[in-house]
């Protein structure tokens, strides 16, 4: 599928090019966060059954493959990942937020590259996965778990508990956002993303998903590790 760059400037790209799409995440800088989210035209990142399956579309899931195939790691919270298991990649390493280290077999099993979850000291984590315990569970030292891991170029996708606490630090470099045409009737404001900050980039595609990239509000530069 075609995608329309709007903003800064005016370009067409094949979402099913792998080259093309890898240039749409532009330069590799040497250290990032970026978060990845798809939402409704409202900022609703989940449906009545808690997950986005239904929000995808468009060109959406091949810049997903791209922005993940740019990152050292993938990053998720644990509530988004027992709602959706297999949405983890299979050849990139994931960081599992979650207080409980609660982790699906289903995601343990196919998560090649490997699984490691940031969880709280009471928890027990199931075999299968590196573990590492978190005294505090705020955005600041979140990220500097990840990096201490080894990670530097690192994108999370969600989910908005974690997206909050990563976005109440600062710690996000680059918020990429999918603007879904489908609506996920949900009418409860939990999931609900809304960011503020420079818009750096705007594009859409025919099938009416737009995509929009935004420097955080108090986000670090991308020259810090």
């Amino acid at each position: 599928m075609y995608v329309y760059t709007d903003y800064p400037y005016g370009a067409t790209i094949d979402s099913a090019d792998r080259d093309a799409a890898a240039q749409w995440w532009g330069p590799a800088e040497t250290s990032w966060i970026r978060a990845n989210v798809v939402t409704d035209t409202f900022g609703n990142s989940i449906d009545a059954s808690g997950t986005s399956r239904f929000l995808t579309g468009g060109a959406d899931r091949a810049l997903l493959h791209a922005l993940r195939n740019a990152a050292d790691v993938v990053v998720v919270g644990g509530a988004t990942l027992r709602a959706e298991p297999n949405s983890i990649p299979r050849d990139r390493p994931v960081v599992v937020v979650s207080r409980s280290a609660s982790v699906p077999d289903a995601a343990i099993a196919k998560a090649r590259a490997g699984i490691t979850v940031l969880h709280h000291r009471d928890a027990n984590p199931p075999a299968g996965v590196d573990a590492v315990v978190l005294s505090r569970f705020t955005g600041t030292s979140i990220a500097a778990a990840i990096r201490k891991l080894g990670h530097r170029r690192i994108v999370i996708e969600g989910g908005s508990v974690l997206l909050t606490a990563m976005l109440a630090t600062g710690s996000i470099s680059e918020w990429c956002q999918t603007f879904s045409p489908n609506y996920t009737g949900n009418p409860s404001t939990h999931g609900r993303l809304d960011v503020s900050g420079t818009v750096t980039f705007s594009a859409h595609d025919a099938a009416g998903f737009r995509y929009t990239r935004i420097t955080p509000d108090g986000a670090p530069g991308s020259h810090r590790d």
